[in-house]
């Protein structure tokens, strides 16, 4: 696993997020966790943790350790939601369980938002906000 420290995200009423994504062997992180910061950002999120694992995106959940810890993050309720660039990367964790099945899931990848909880008076935060 492989983890790039962000801060906590303590402190404000923002919605923490972690960032994820599974990238191939020989494949920078950088530039795909800057994209999904970038995105998280724009929706005035607290990004809490960015994580990624190395390796084919058809490993099992128990092979990528980056993955384990975002679920953890969520059962914890340290963070409501997951920003990743597709589905795909979440795909070993499906099913999700227990808390994990009411995170926030936001696919990059097409621009859209996808939550499995029913909306609540925090969610509110996770509609984006128009630019000046």
């Amino acid at each position: 696993m492989f983890a790039i420290p962000i801060g906590t995200g303590r402190g404000d009423r923002r919605v923490n997020v972690a960032l994820y994504a599974c990238v191939p062997d020989g494949t920078d992180p950088d530039g795909t966790l800057d994209e999904l910061r970038k995105y998280a950002t724009a929706r005035a999120w607290t990004v809490t943790a960015a994580l990624y694992d190395v390796g084919p995106l058809d490993r099992a959940k128990n092979q990528r350790p980056g993955l384990l810890r975002v679920l953890r993050l969520i059962e914890d309720a340290r963070i409501e939601g997951v920003v990743t660039p597709s589905p795909s990367h979440l795909a070993a964790a499906l099913p999700l369980r227990s808390r994990a099945a009411a995170a926030l899931l936001c696919y990059t990848q097409h621009g859209e938002m996808i939550t499995s909880r029913p909306v609540a008076p925090k969610a509110a935060a996770l509609t984006p906000r128009k630019s000046p």
